[in-house]
């Protein structure tokens, strides 16, 4: 089967600098990069690299995922963050576990083998802990991470959610979608790595809001 690499950025120079070459273009058969507006070079970075790359098409986290879906056409798609939390090592691993037959698969960074090397992280990974543990009781799953961006799925596995989650809740309603449908789904372990460069983009009380909401749609 074939994968597309999604890679959404938004001001990342400084990663995209680092992370960009380590990524194998043999690993998979399409790598598209989808660009939230920036202007710091990523996109002349990305061009240096020699990756497609795309204008983010709808506005937000999800819209990104959405637009980048619309322009591939292989059968799973693997959703990376260049920013250094997801260390590229992950995608060939995604692209092995999934060919087991699964629908989604997750690196999820709360294993207990996981290394969380981001500094001042205990307020997200409560958040985050925090939301899994509902979306699991309420939706009857069991993954350790629910809202983790690195992630391979199948292209049939997304049509099937009728995803409408635009902005922060993206990949929790991937999550929760899943489980509705009763997605085959698993894990692999992964580390929270250090972000490089750049602001973080995600606003704890406001994400909270929006994570609340997309729950009580859900159910």
């Amino acid at each position: 089967m074939s994968t597309a690499l999604l890679i959404l950025t938004w001001n990342e120079v400084d990663a995209v600098r680092v992370i960009f070459p380590k990524i194998k273009k043999e690993w998979v058969d399409e790598i598209l990069v989808v660009d939230g507006g920036s202007t710091d070079g990523t996109i002349e970075e990305t061009k240096k690299n020699g990756f497609r790359i795309i204008k983010q098409e709808i506005k937000g986290h999800g819209g990104a995922i959405i637009s980048g879906i619309k322009n591939t056409i292989s059968d799973n798609i693997i959703i990376f963050g260049p920013d250094g939390n997801h260390e590229p090592e992950e995608i060939p691993r995604l692209i092995q576990k999934i060919e087991e037959g699964y629908d989604q698969v997750v690196v999820s960074r709360f294993t207990k083998q996981s290394v969380i090397r981001e500094p001042n992280y205990g307020f997200v990974k409560f958040g985050n802990k925090f939301f899994t543990f509902f979306a699991n009781i309420l939706f009857k799953g069991n993954l350790s991470d629910t809202m983790t961006d690195s992630r391979i799925i199948t292209r049939n596995a997304f049509n099937e959610l009728d995803f409408d989650a635009l902005f922060s809740d993206s990949t929790l309603t991937m999550s929760i979608r899943g489980m509705k449908k009763k997605q085959r789904m698993t894990e692999i372990i992964g580390d929270q790595g250090r972000r490089i460069g750049g602001e973080r983009k995600m606003k704890p009380f406001k994400t909270g809001i929006v994570l609340i909401k997309r729950i009580l749609k859900e159910l």
